[in-house]
């Protein structure tokens, strides 16, 4: 018997499912969801408490990247201490949905040519201006997920 968080594949050879029947997700298929949404949400503690906000993002290997507003209070709040990035979705109607956590520890970028790089490829709702912002990289220490498929 499997212990209980440890996945089991069922007969009709669909993906590993958890002990509550959700299928659990490949690295492989968790950075593809990743790569699928241009917004998830970066989770942090700010002054204690925890803070959830929405941010644009770009999948650079295992790794989350993402710009804030420089000097913000983010930048503070996160450079350095562990964060939670997470994308998710769903479709009510057909009772499908899933689900990918990323977690790890947040660090500055500042490579300039990577930098460079960066700006061409992600648009950032929140900041107008590509030269300005700081860049973080969340290092993805764990990446899981989970998709839920109602059966017909």
């Amino acid at each position: 018997m499997n212990a209980p968080d440890e996945p089991t594949t069922p007969a009709d050879g669909s993906g590993p499912t958890d002990r509550h029947g959700l299928e659990v997700l490949s690295l492989a298929q968790c950075l593809a969801l990743l790569r699928s949404r241009p917004i998830g949400r970066l989770a942090y503690i700010d002054a204690g408490q925890p803070n959830v906000v929405p941010v644009n993002h770009l999948v650079q290997g295992n790794s989350i990247v993402l710009r804030s507003l420089s000097g913000g209070k983010l930048d503070a709040a996160i450079v350095g201490h562990p964060v939670a990035f997470q994308l998710d979705d769903h479709d009510p109607a057909r009772g499908t949905g899933w689900s990918v956590l990323v977690r790890g520890r947040a660090e500055l970028l500042d490579d300039h040519d990577e930098v460079v790089r960066l700006s061409a490829e992600l648009d950032s709702w929140a900041i107008d201006d590509p030269s300005h912002g700081t860049w973080i990289r969340i290092v993805g220490d764990e990446i899981s997920g989970r998709r839920i498929a109602r059966e017909t």
